[in-house]
């Protein structure tokens, strides 16, 4: 039996946390979602039981970036693709320093978003 891959998602925008939630579920994926990095960081299950993480720069608080690094402390090379409506190459190169999977501007591309997940997903499986 499988059990459907559990990704987190870290944005401070509830429509963006809501809407991603919404999609992710529909192609078969459980989520959890936080508003802010200190939330998911006081949750060590969800953190524990992530398959994926999709993170936003730009949050209150501790930053995505920030996030992202604290993560990489609690667990080895965790998966996160780094999103941002505000992005540039520069934060595209931070997020790939970071070791994210990838760099996404918001609006997200959808088909981008999933062949990211799949890809990691399959790529995970296919090593273990």
């Amino acid at each position: 039996m499988k059990l459907s891959k559990c990704i987190v998602v870290v944005d401070d925008e509830r429509s963006v946390r809501t809407g991603l939630s919404n999609l992710l579920e529909s192609d078969g994926y459980s989520t959890q979602v936080f508003e802010s990095a200190e939330a998911l960081l006081n949750d060590d299950a969800a953190i524990r039981d992530a398959a994926l993480f999709i993170i936003d720069v730009e949050l209150k608080g501790m930053s995505g970036f920030e996030l992202f690094k604290a993560l990489g402390e609690r667990l080895e090379k965790p998966p996160g693709i780094i999103i941002s409506g505000n992005g540039d190459d520069n934060m595209m190169w931070c997020a790939m320093t970071l070791g994210a999977i990838a760099f996404l501007p918001k609006p997200i591309n959808i088909d981008t978003l999933f062949e990211h997940i799949h890809q990691t997903f399959s790529h995970h499986e296919g090593g273990e």
